[in-house]
């Protein structure tokens, strides 16, 4: 069986602060999920914090965050 730690993840947009949790894969993939929306990439050597951030902001503006 198999246990996914979410980590909660805040960032500025322009002013406010949005919020969002995330969870590492397999060591591969990054999930992060918001109450409107979620959004994944496959983390190839990067940063996972940053890339939880980067996806956050992404949510923003598509208005799912």
């Amino acid at each position: 069986m198999s246990v996914s730690i979410w980590n909660r993840v805040t960032t500025d947009f322009y002013g406010r602060y949005v919020y969002g949790s995330y969870v590492i894969e397999n060591e591969t993939s990054i999930t992060v999920k918001t109450s409107r929306g979620k959004k994944a990439m496959q983390l190839r050597g990067l940063n996972p914090d940053r890339s939880a951030e980067r996806l956050l902001r992404e949510l923003a503006a598509e208005g799912k965050a």
